[in-house]
């Protein structure tokens, strides 16, 4: 406890006391004064019980929610300048695109229901990737372009309120350190591609589920914005034809 906290806490005792000591002498009945002191005693511990539980989980509520609208910005700051550019660099290498497609049609109409439902059925359906040795050197000038934005974003106490958002940053630092392991990526060896297929696809997997919380939130908050990113929707039926 700081010392200038223990200075109000002898404060106020010595105040408390004073008050009680005045009572007695104006009205020398000091059996009453040990009444109602013992009442306020017997209502502290409900007033403990309203202050630490209820208000407190109120005002902790509260302030989760703030940190996670944080995260919120973090998100419009991963997509406009990583997040969207990662997507179409692999939509054309997802084998199962045209029924991911389906999946990912996000429109004005859609509400919370329809994106938990969308979240849902990606964690059933996953994307297929077929990623060749050129892809993965595309992915990886990528994240070296990225780099800062990855690390800056990365170290914002925020994200632990954020674990979907967390794990897709672990994806992505696990996949760019597998492609610096590798060398010539152009180079590599079937097992190898296997494997990195493997993880990419965890990478876009994540981010898929991300970019649905991030579109669900502008959808609430950013109309316009929802609808430009709607339009631009990389899992479109225009964009997966492509």
């Amino acid at each position: 406890m700081k010392k200038s906290t223990k200075t109000i806490v002898v404060l106020l005792l010595v105040l408390s006391i004073g008050i009680y000591a005045v009572q007695i002498g104006i009205f020398h009945d000091w059996k009453d004064t040990a009444f109602y002191m013992l009442q306020d005693w017997a209502f502290l511990p409900i007033q403990i019980a309203l202050v630490t539980v209820v208000v407190g989980k109120i005002i902790n509520d509260r302030e989760k929610k703030e940190r996670i609208e944080k995260t919120r910005i973090l998100t419009s700051s991963f997509f406009s300048d990583l997040g969207n550019e990662l997507l179409e660099a692999f939509v054309p290498e997802i084998s199962n695109r045209t029924e991911i497609a389906e999946i990912m049609s996000p429109n004005v109409q859609w509400t919370k229901e329809d994106y938990e439902k969308a979240v849902a059925a990606l964690r059933n359906t996953p994307p297929i990737l077929q990623c060749s040795g050129t892809d993965f050197e595309h992915i990886k000038t990528i994240f070296a372009e990225k780099r800062m934005t990855l690390l800056v974003i990365s170290s914002n106490p925020s994200l632990l309120e954020h674990e979907a958002f967390t794990d897709m940053l672990w994806a992505i630092f696990h996949l760019n350190d597998e492609f610096s392991y590798r060398g010539d990526l152009t180079q590599l060896s079937e097992p190898d591609q296997y494997h990195l297929n493997v993880d990419a696809q965890r990478v876009l997997s994540e981010t898929m589920i991300n970019w649905l919380c991030h579109l669900e939130f502008l959808q609430k908050e950013y109309p316009y914005l929802y609808q430009l990113e709607v339009h631009r929707n990389p899992f479109a039926a225009s964009a997966v034809h492509a």
